[in-house]
């Protein structure tokens, strides 16, 4: 699987690593990925989803 959320399309972000000198490094951020398995049509899936992903399901649900 991708580093990519299925339902927020997010993904790594890039972004500067800056050294007390001013010296820019780019470096990349990584998303909070969780494994969770959603009940869909009488059977679970396993999906690989952001943590915001979750707070969403968990917000339409109930």
């Amino acid at each position: 699987m991708s580093n990519i959320c299925i339902l927020t399309k997010k993904k790594k972000i890039s972004k500067n690593r800056v050294s007390h000198s001013n010296i820019k490094n780019k470096c990349y951020s990584k998303i909070n990925f969780n494994k969770q398995f959603i009940w869909i049509k009488e059977k679970f899936f396993k999906f690989k989803i952001s943590s915001k992903s979750i707070k969403i399901i968990k917000k339409c649900i109930f």
